[in-house]
């Protein structure tokens, strides 16, 4: 499960906007979860402005339009603020949990979620406590988890930086596998 939370959190900071970049790869080195590390020193290698910049195009601001925003109302309906970001709501709602200004089905937010109920169900002692958390969390990954694969196949797609685009690989064969081991 270690494995798994720590794939979770690398991801949420992956599809988070680079602000400082010595915190940013430091995130990401703590939870790096693959053995092959070449992607992650290849894109620390390049000039921070230009992964902001990368990251701009991809999720923000792009002429004519922005090809990967990274919310699930977006891949489910060319729209935000749809069905999903409100479910995804009453998941966190669940929890006492609120994403202040952000959209709820903004995807680091929802790889972060399923990082903290892997981490919830792991601290738990009581078995029952335990089985409904992992409902959760394969309720949780079948509603606003898996449509990531899109969203990973949009950046490969559309990023211009090569590591980023085996990083998007290596994200693809990770929710592969999650939906394997869930089922």
């Amino acid at each position: 499960m270690a494995e798994r939370f720590k794939a979770y959190k690398f991801f949420a900071y992956l599809f988070s906007y680079p602000e400082n970049g010595e915190e940013f790869f430091q995130k990401l080195k703590q939870f790096y979860p693959f053995e092959n590390r070449q992607p992650l020193e290849r894109l620390e290698k390049l000039p921070f402005e230009e992964l902001q910049a990368e990251y701009t195009s991809l999720f923000i601001a792009r002429f004519p339009k922005v090809p990967c925003k990274p919310y699930h109302s977006f891949f489910e309906s060319q729209t935000l603020m749809g069905n999903a970001t409100f479910e995804t709501e009453k998941f966190y709602s669940l929890f006492g949990l609120d994403c202040g200004d952000e959209l709820p089905d903004r995807a680091n937010l929802q790889l972060d979620f399923a990082a903290f109920l892997l981490d919830l169900e792991r601290r738990l002692s009581q078995s029952d406590e335990k089985q409904k958390v992992r409902k959760i969390f394969n309720e949780f990954f079948k509603r606003h988890i898996a449509w990531m694969e899109q969203l990973a196949r949009c950046v490969e797609e559309n990023t211009q930086l090569e590591p980023l685009k085996e990083l998007m690989k290596f994200f693809k064969d990770f929710l592969k596998r999650e939906k394997n081991y869930l089922t």
